[in-house]
């Protein structure tokens, strides 16, 4: 799940506001509600959110208008649009303005979280940017440069992590699929390969903690890293 995601819930009803606010504070995510424009550009002053939940029908300024202003202010944020009008030209329209999501009320809350999720996804990717993982040159880097030369377990280590849910593996599913480069591998000589990678990485790309722990999963990568095939 996409962690640190800051979100700002723009809805007029109290009730749900909070009951949304609530919600959605429950995987972790920090979360604001306010009520309608004037309060959302008092918000935005205080900090940029990665996802905008938004509903349509609000005092003064509607949601179509703030998706239309955020979108063109905050091109890279996430924006779902709530509101009960269930009109294909509705929809059509909330897109056009510069929703990602559009959901009709009452919306699932379960729902809603698993959309946050998708689009968690997708902003925290283009928050940092991507390298590209050529297998076949064996090397890792950004378009401009320095380039890290990588041994295939390496290589290898790196693909399953970047194809991964989440970009995250667990420690024995991790070595498994590296044991056939390697002979057997266990947790503690992942361990090592995984220790030599991140020095070899803040050595050369300058970059630390490109690999983390995570307790209870195993392994994952903290920036995107796009993989770019054999022969591809």
């Amino acid at each position: 799940m996409p962690a640190d995601l800051h979100i700002l819930v723009v809805e007029d009803h109290v009730l749900l506001r909070m009951e949304l606010v609530d919600f959605l504070t429950r995987p972790g995510w920090q979360v604001r509600g306010v009520d309608d424009g004037l309060a959302l550009d008092e918000a935005l002053r205080e900090g940029v959110p990665d996802i905008a939940v938004v509903d349509l029908n609000l005092p003064g300024e509607d949601g179509l208008s703030i998706c239309r202003r955020l979108r063109a202010a905050l091109p890279e944020v996430g924006i779902v649009l709530l509101t009960a009008r269930v009109m294909s030209s509705d929809r059509a329209s909330g897109y056009l303005h510069g929703a990602d999501v559009y959901l009709t009320k009452p919306a699932n809350v379960h729902e809603l979280e698993a959309v946050i999720q998708n689009l968690g996804r997708r902003v925290q990717r283009l928050s940092v940017p991507a390298w590209t993982l050529d297998l076949r040159a064996q090397t890792l880097g950004a378009a401009d440069g320095p380039w890290l030369h990588l041994t295939p377990t390496e290589a290898r280590l790196l693909s399953e992590l970047s194809f991964a849910p989440d970009q995250c593996l667990e420690s024995d599913v991790l070595a498994s699929r590296l044991a056939g480069l390697q002979g057997s591998v266990s947790r503690e000589n992942l361990a090592v390969v995984i220790s030599r990678l991140r020095r070899k990485m803040a050595q050369t790309l300058g970059a630390d903690e490109v690999i983390k722990a995570s307790r209870g999963h195993g392994y994952r990568l903290s920036r995107p890293v796009v993989v770019r095939a054999a022969g591809g």
